[in-house]
């Protein structure tokens, strides 16, 4: 056993309530508390508790961490599912606690399978094999049942030196970083190598900040300039009939007073409407932008007049249309509908049944840009954002976060779009409804922003860039596929010891 005294005369139970507390405090990280240095001490702490233990106490630890993790992390569901959606409290709660139930299942069994088929040196589980097999499953988390990669490790390092590996491995590549020095700052709690562990924790911020130093892709063409309107609309009154020509006015109103852009763009479903009921109101728009040579970028449902089924869509006045890839599911979608017709009856979400566009569209060309186009938390998913580059020349995501109020969701989910810019070395452009809107550099930095809860007009001059990171290129496969294979050596050598043995 550890010579730890936090793990000295406790009951088995006070490390599980002190990993349930450990996790609860992990999101503390992200935005918008930015304390990015817990990650350490806390994911250290769950390394150590984990060590030569049996692979089911490894489960339990990493269980009751994970929902302590995604419960803080993920709490925000409350709002829209309670607020916005009408379920009872009691099943809003609910949910929000079987979802985080649900991911904790993913650290949970990474350290059951690190402690049921590696049982290497205190040092190398600590500094490897741990960060290695938690960021495996952070990339599964991504993915399963269409995934929530929400409260990743690594977007909560996109401002300091752990940043320069996002153009080369990403921000799941940023985390395996921060779970290397984590494990490194374990080996040192142990008082083991210490040398060893204080030289590589130094090493990999050295490298990171050299590899910040590097330009991955160039401007093309002059720059544009673009005004993003944040309309302000609470969620409580988007809907509602008697609102529909006021917003429209509005729009209408903010966009006349910025001609002199060149692209103006309006936030997820800013038209309370489908894009086939307003034709009017659109062609107007489009005659008095077609004279003053701007081109306009607003959130609309659009409708296949064959099948009768709508899209959460971008469009332009010209006609150009994306339509929403990756679905929210439960807000947008009903997953296993004929087992979710109890939710249903529950919950009112306005247009939570709607059909996903294809997931290779055409780019959206407006300004004379090539535009990579995402809406709500399709920007979460850095797989779904490579698809528009290397072609797109900036990238764009609208998004309305009002069903969130003012919890922690906005700043966490501009968080995440600052890290999908640094890995595409794209300009990204935020037009969010009631915040965070805002412009974001190639590097991840924010350039300029809107404040939050107030109707604002935010206007800029960007840069479109051209070219590849090599992030761009081999997305995570190339940290997917040298993770397991690192494992796979670790394993064939343990396996290897105990046949000689």
């Amino acid at each position: 056993m550890l010579n730890l005294p936090m793990l000295k005369n406790n009951p088995y139970y006070a490390v599980e309530i002190t990993a349930l507390i450990s996790g609860v405090l992990l999101p503390f990280s992200f935005a918008p508390y930015n304390l990015f240095w817990l990650q350490f001490p806390l994911l250290a702490y769950l390394f150590l508790i984990c060590l030569e233990q049996v692979p089911r106490v490894a489960f339990r630890r990493g269980l009751v961490f994970g929902l302590g993790w995604f419960a803080h992390g993920i709490h925000w569901m409350f709002y829209s599912l309670y607020f916005h959606g009408g379920a009872p409290v009691f099943l809003a709660v609910i949910m929000v606690l079987l979802m985080s139930l649900v991911l904790s299942l993913f650290p949970a069994t990474a350290f059951y399978l690190a402690n049921r088929f590696i049982r290497s040196s205190k040092v190398i589980m600590l500094a490897l094999v741990y960060p290695l097999v938690l960021i495996v499953f952070e990339w599964l988390r991504g993915y399963v049942l269409t995934g929530l990669p929400w409260v990743q490790i690594g977007i909560a390092h996109v401002d300091t030196y752990l940043g320069g590996y996002g153009p080369i491995i990403g921000g799941l590549g940023m985390g395996l970083m921060a779970c290397f020095v984590a494990g490194l700052f374990a080996v040192i709690m142990l008082k083991q190598h210490l040398t060893f562990a204080i030289s590589a924790i130094v090493s990999i911020y050295l490298a990171g900040f050299l590899l910040s130093l590097a330009e991955w892709t160039q401007p093309i063409n002059g720059p544009v300039k673009v005004s993003m309107i944040q309309g302000n609309i609470p969620q409580t009154e988007k809907w509602k009939r008697e609102n529909k020509h006021p917003t429209l006015s509005m729009y209408r109103e903010l966009t006349r007073n910025n001609w002199q852009s060149d692209l103006i763009i309006w936030p997820e479903t800013a038209v309370p409407d489908f894009y086939s009921r307003v034709p009017a109101y659109l062609k107007q728009l489009e005659a008095e932008a077609e004279k003053n040579n701007t081109d306009v970028l607003f959130g609309v449902f659009v409708r296949d007049q064959q099948t009768q089924r709508y899209y959460n869509s971008v469009a332009t006045l010209d006609g150009q249309v994306y339509k929403k890839r990756h679905l929210v599911p439960l807000g947008e979608y009903f997953p296993f509908r004929s087992l979710m017709i109890f939710f249903a009856q529950w919950i009112n979400i306005p247009m939570s049944d709607i059909d996903s566009g294809d997931a290779h569209q055409p780019l959206i060309k407006a300004a004379g840009q090539s535009l990579g186009v995402s809406i709500c938390f399709e920007d979460a998913f850095d797989r779904d954002v490579l698809l528009d580059v290397p072609e797109a020349t900036l990238l764009v995501n609208v998004s309305n976060d009002a069903w969130f109020e003012d919890s922690p969701q906005p700043w966490q989910h501009h968080q995440m779009a600052r890290v999908r810019a640094l890995e595409t070395g794209r300009v990204l452009l935020r037009s969010t409804n009631t915040g965070v809107s805002s412009v974001i550099g190639v590097n991840g930095e924010v350039l300029a922003i809107s404040p939050q809860f107030k109707r604002h007009v935010l206007t800029a001059s960007v840069q479109g860039y051209q070219g590849a990171t090599p992030y761009a290129l081999w997305a995570n496969y190339l940290l997917i596929i040298c993770s397991l294979i690192v494992l796979a050596v670790v394993y064939k050598k343990y396996n290897s010891q105990s046949v000689a043995n």
